[in-house]
């Protein structure tokens, strides 16, 4: 009968006989009822880690049980030669029975000497034969126990090989492997052994008793032999539960184990010990892998990886090890700290010397004996190693560093297409390393002068001829840096040079004195020129990565690395570095410029790594900190960046971990000081930085940060035709930074611990919600002064200023008081403020965008540009937002319906930008849904002639527009006649009456 899959959903009901059903269905339809299939390749895995597991299992318990079969047939005929001379002596000679019979009488006839109870011989026969016997016993069984084995483990492996299916296959496997541990194979394997050793021992118990009646001497020796034998056996047997790494073992060692860790448990002793493990293999692994505080792990790692370096005689072996090198300091995480004192133990071991190594594998590849392709591997590997290497120096008190070995480079390869993006990468870390010894050479020194200056104090004498050796060495390391000249050497009047030199004179206690506090004097000022040094390295390096058509090796980690606790530019270096970093930043602002497109290349990066040393606060936050020239050359080049890079990403990626509320204020400053014929471009690039910050609220945000904008940064306008733009951009960037729920936030938590600290007290929460409060209070500010020149509905009382909060500073009680008093007042005003100025939002931003619409309108009327970027001002900044769920105060109403037929008329002989204004402002929000926000008589009427005059004077092409300005005039007309404006007589007052 042929079968046929079932139709349909199956249900899935948790019963036996359902389950049975669903059983009977899989296998009678495998490819209806697919089953576990699916996850085939995930047991395939298992199956591939349980056979290698499994099959090493199986093999070390057939070797074994070949070398005991082996053993124990040999020993087994060995020991039944012994067993056939020695049975004999268990029956009884004639002749010596009735000597011993008549010796017996004759003992109780004379009754001197007591008689022998049996045959001397015959008892250490007896004995003999029962320990021999026993022993060929327990050879037999553990042969025969061995055979078995051997089967069992080939009825393993042909059981997990039956299927080809891998999901039965490794089913199979996990049955078989957890029966193995369930019926405690392990162990039975382990018993084999030890039923051989034990009849070793007691073949050889049985040999002293069958040669004691012979001779004596003999059986001492061969008592003495077993004394030793079990001596050893015990040893064996008890070292391995002591040192878990000692190599000898016996079957008892495990018996021991269980018995020490059962007495640990039950007696809880020791809760740390390692006898607390299941097993001695357990303990053996956590011993040799887990890092212990006396450090023997990493000791052995060091030992072993000398050893395997020592042992690569060939390059062709070398070349691997060499290519694990970055993934040993370096992985997907970062940095594998773990393993510097690793790699530096190579690398300063005298019978390794891992540099000089690399070295010698990188030279092999300019011996012409390599085919290109494995020359350029192998180069490429070296480089990658080098780069790791040098990853790992730290500026500290070590003067050893990892990339010592490339003092000079001159084993480096030429720059080539490969090399080329290697190299800068590397020659930047070698400059890297030799700050980091130079630093760590006066760090030493300057300890081991404080030490002795201890030990003179005492009355001893320090060694001064190793004090010596060190500075002559930190002068010989500061000879081979680039920027010697930057690290000074002398001050007032002395000089490190001369105090370096050998002294023929023996070293006195004042001598001693006297050299220690002079070279103190000069090292105590070198530590002020670290900043500079590193500034020119990292600069060194910028300027040979932005002449690459891509980046260096690592770029970014690169720079992170060199940059690590980096002060700003301030005064400390604007003498070496400050004029250097500002052409500097120039000249890769060309380059960012030449370079156009979308994608942000590495010099974008570049200048996103630069910029920061500048905007970011120095130790003396002001201008002071560079010089003006230095300052408005990095303003010139910033605007210069912003206005002419076409990537409004790549300019977010240089400006993204800037101070932007410095960088606007820097560029907006600048209005005061450059040429007249520079305004035009100031202005413009404050456009642009003004068009990326949309705000925190916006929901495209490209920043994550948004410049602090207030009331003052209105007062510094931008020249025409800038100004509308700019002004525009900044007053909607205000109202979009504004947060209610945070900000009123921040004002409960300042007023609760306003109230709670009655008394004056350095309140460390206080201090926080100060803190917290400061940037939320200027935006407030802000967004109020704003608002109050704007005519807005009135709603309450009129919209104030908010004043600035009184500054926290007290020295008295009284004066504690009065600010206490003061700060409540202010922050349950700003807190009554905050739904205030929420409610006045939207009817702000209508008036912003009705100030931009005049702006756009009276600009063509008289014939001069419109303001900049006018469309993109309006469509991504203004447009978007533009919405009033409440009617606004009537003058805003007319004041917007003016503007929008201002701008209709001034589009109507041109057409050009403002026309594309007007078609956008068909779609905004504020035009949707019937206009519930219009409801003034004057300002329907005004609207809906500009959008009639708008319908008579412009073709629009798009249905979607003609249909919409269809709609838009329908339900003004609808208004119209809510209003009953057709049958008034009298329109010379508002057609509503407002609430009071």
């Amino acid at each position: 009968m042929e079968k046929h899959p079932p139709q349909g959903p199956i249900p899935v009901l948790d019963t036996p006989g359902t389950l049975l059903a669903l059983i009977i269905l899989e296998e009678s339809f495998p490819d209806t009822f697919p089953g576990d299939e699916p996850c085939a390749q995930i047991w395939s895995v298992y199956i591939s880690e349980a056979e290698k597991y499994d099959k090493a299992l199986v093999d070390s318990w057939r070797g074994n049980m070949n070398g005991i079969l082996i053993f124990a047939g040999l020993f087994s005929a060995i020991l039944t030669a012994f067993i056939i001379e020695s049975y004999k002596t268990l029956q009884l000679d004639p002749t010596l029975a009735a000597i011993y019979h008549i010796s017996q009488q004759l003992a109780n006839a004379t009754a001197t000497t007591p008689a022998p109870q049996d045959l001397p011989s015959h008892t250490a026969a007896l004995v003999c034969n029962i320990l021999w016997f026993f022993s060929l016993g327990l050879s037999l069984a553990s042969a025969m126990t061995a055979t078995l084995v051997e089967q069992w483990a080939r009825d393993f492996l042909q059981h997990t090989e039956m299927l080809p299916s891998p999901v039965k296959r490794a089913r199979i496997f996990s049955f078989l492997y957890y029966g193995l541990q369930r019926f405690e194979m392990h162990n039975v394997v382990t018993l084999i052994p030890f039923l051989l050793h034990m009849s070793l021992l007691l073949f050889f118990g049985g040999l002293l008793a069958f040669l004691l009646p012979v001779s004596v001497p003999v059986a001492i020796v061969a008592g003495v032999l077993l004394g030793c034998i079990v001596l050893l056996y015990g040893l064996m047997t008890l070292l391995p539960i002591v040192w878990l790494d000692c190599p000898y073992k016996t079957p008892l060692s495990n018996v021991l184990w269980s018995v020490l860790r059962w007495i640990l448990l039950y007696t809880a002793t020791h809760e740390n010990s390692p006898h607390l493990h299941a097993n001695m293999v357990d303990a053996m692994v956590e011993k040799a892998t887990v890092r212990d505080a006396a450090g023997q792990r990493e000791a052995r790692d060091k030992r072993a990886l000398a050893w395997t370096m020592k042992s690569l005689a060939d390059d062709d072996e070398l070349e691997p090890f060499v290519e694990g090198i970055p993934n040993a300091i370096w992985g997907p995480g970062g940095r594998r700290i773990k393993y510097d004192d690793l790699i530096r133990g190579l690398l300063e071991d005298p019978l390794v010397l891992l540099g000089s190594r690399i070295e010698h594998l990188m030279l092999s590849c300019e011996s012409g004996l390599l085919e290109p392709n494995a020359q350029a591997r192998r180069q490429i590997s070296c480089l990658k190693a080098i780069w790791c290497l040098g990853m790992t120096a730290e500026k500290n008190d070590n003067p050893t560093q990892p990339l010592f070995f490339l003092q000079g480079s001159r084993f480096l390869p030429p720059s080539t297409p490969i090399t080329e993006q290697y190299l800068p990468s590397i020659s930047a870390l070698t400059d890297w390393n030799t700050l980091c010894s130079l630093h760590g050479h006066v760090e030493k020194l300057a300890a081991s002068l404080r030490i002795g200056e201890i030990i003179m104090n005492e009355g001893g004498l320090p060694s001064m001829a190793q004090y010596v050796r060190d500075l002559q060495e930190f002068l010989a390391q500061r000879r081979r840096c680039n920027w010697h000249y930057l690290i000074p050497i002398t001050a007032a009047g002395l000089d490190l040079e001369s105090l370096s030199t050998d002294r023929d004179a023996p070293w006195t206690l004042r001598a001693s004195s006297d050299w220690i506090h002079q070279v103190s004097q000069v090292i105590s000022t070198i530590p002020a020129c670290w900043n500079g040094v590193q500034y020119r390295i990292l600069l060194a390096y910028l300027q040979q990565a932005a002449d690459l058509a891509k980046p260096p090796y690592e770029f970014e980690l690169t720079c992170k690395t060199i940059q690590a606790g980096l002060a700003p530019v301030d005064n400390r270096v604007a003498g070496h570095v400050a004029v250097t970093f500002a052409h500097t930043f120039a000249d890769n602002v060309r380059k960012a410029v030449r370079n156009q497109g979308a994608a942000i290349n590495h010099v974008d990066a570049i200048l996103g790594i630069m910029l920061p040393w500048f905007d970011t606060p120095g130790p003396r936050d002001s201008e002071e900190n560079l010089d003006l020239v230095n300052v408005h050359h990095l303003t010139d080049s910033v605007v210069e960046y912003v206005n002419n890079r076409e990537s409004d990403a790549a300019v977010c990626r240089v400006l993204q971990d800037c101070d932007l509320t410095r960088v606007w204020n820097r560029v907006a400053g600048r209005l005061a000081t450059c040429r007249p014929d520079s305004l035009g471009e100031v202005s413009k690039a404050m456009w642009h930085l003004a068009a990326l910050f949309p705000g925190v609220s916006s929901p495209d945000v490209r920043l994550s940060t948004w410049p602090h904008f207030n009331g003052d940064t209105l007062s510094v306008v931008p020249v025409a035709p800038y100004a509308a733009s700019v002004v525009a951009l900044v007053k909607s960037h205000i109202l979009n930074a504004y947060e209610e729920a945070e900000i009123l936030l921040h004002l409960q938590a300042l007023d609760a611990q306003i109230t709670a600290n009655e008394q004056r007290a350095l309140s460390a929460p206080l201090l926080a919600a100060l803190r917290d409060i400061e940037d939320d209070w200027a935006l407030m500010a802000a967004v109020c002064s704003l608002m109050v020149p704007l005519t807005l509905t009135t709603t309450g009382r009129p919209l104030q200023r908010l004043e600035a909060f009184p500054v926290y500073t007290v020295q008295t009680n009284q004066a504690y008081g009065d600010w206490r008093a003061r700060a409540l007042a202010a922050v349950h005003g700003a807190i009554e403020l905050v739904p205030r100025l929420h409610r006045r939002m939207e009817e702000a931003r209508l008036v912003i965008t009705t100030e931009f619409i005049q702006a756009c309108a009276a600009a063509e009327e008289s014939e001069s540009d419109l303001p900049y970027k006018a469309l993109a001002t309006f469509t991504e900044s203004l447009a978007p937002i533009l919405w009033v769920s409440h009617p606004p105060h009537p003058d805003n109403q007319r004041s917007f319906a003016a503007a929008l037929r201002r701008l209709a008329e001034s589009a109507q002989p041109l057409g050009g930008d403002p026309l594309r204004l007007l078609y956008t402002l068909i779609n905004v929000p504020l035009f949707n849904d019937g206009l519930p926000w219009l409801d003034d008589r004057e300002a329907i009427l005004a609207m809906k002639s500009a959008w009639q005059f708008t319908v008579a004077s412009f073709d629009f092409e798009s249905p979607t527009q003609r249909r919409k300005l269809a709609d838009i005039l329908n339900w003004l007309e609808l208004k119209e006649i809510a209003l009953g404006l057709e049958g008034m007589q009298n329109d010379a007052g508002p057609s509503r009456v407002r609430p009071s």
